[in-house]
């Protein structure tokens, strides 16, 4: 008796220790996203010379829902920094391209479902290039920083249906 319950016990806490433990790939995922931040900042500060005074409006805030909405907005705004096509993202794109593949492996182990890959965005929707790149850059900085922050996001896939979630 006494040794089946030191076997639960043991059990349990092993139990709660591999939930709340990150993974070899949510490990990986956070460092691609930070280090994608640490590019776009260092983007920003070399080719983006943007008025303080400005203002750009509110702030997107995109909710981070599982990891089928993580893929889809990430997507989109890999999407959105293509065009017009700039040297100074490449790595930038990258960057994303890689952690869209570690995501869409993630989410295909895990049996979540995925968009099929939209098509790719018109020049003549990109009307101010330069201000387009510079905000898009902003939304995916902010988005990495606030993924790096929900981790365990990355446990699930959203619960919605995908034309919902799906920003396009």
């Amino acid at each position: 008796m006494h040794s089946s319950l030191i076997f639960s016990l043991s059990m349990a806490a092993l139990v709660a220790v591999s939930i709340s433990r990150p993974t070899a790939t949510e490990d990986r995922i956070r460092i691609m996203a930070r280090t994608t931040i640490s590019r776009i900042k260092k983007i920003k500060d070399e080719h983006f010379q943007m008025s303080p005074e400005i203002d750009f409006g509110p702030d997107i805030d995109t909710p981070i829902d599982g990891l089928t909405s993580i893929f889809v907005h990430l997507s989109y705004l890999q999407l959105r920094l293509r065009v017009p096509p700039a040297q100074h993202l490449q790595q930038v794109q990258v960057d994303l391209e890689t952690l869209l593949s570690t995501l869409e492996g993630l989410a295909t182990s895990q049996g979540c479902p995925l968009p099929n890959p939209e098509t790719p965005v018109h020049k003549e929707e990109a009307a101010f290039p330069v201000t387009s790149n510079y905000l898009y850059l902003l939304e995916l900085q902010r988005y990495l920083e606030k993924l790096c922050l929900n981790m365990d996001k990355l446990k699930w896939c959203k619960d919605t249906d995908m034309a919902e979630t799906f920003p396009f």
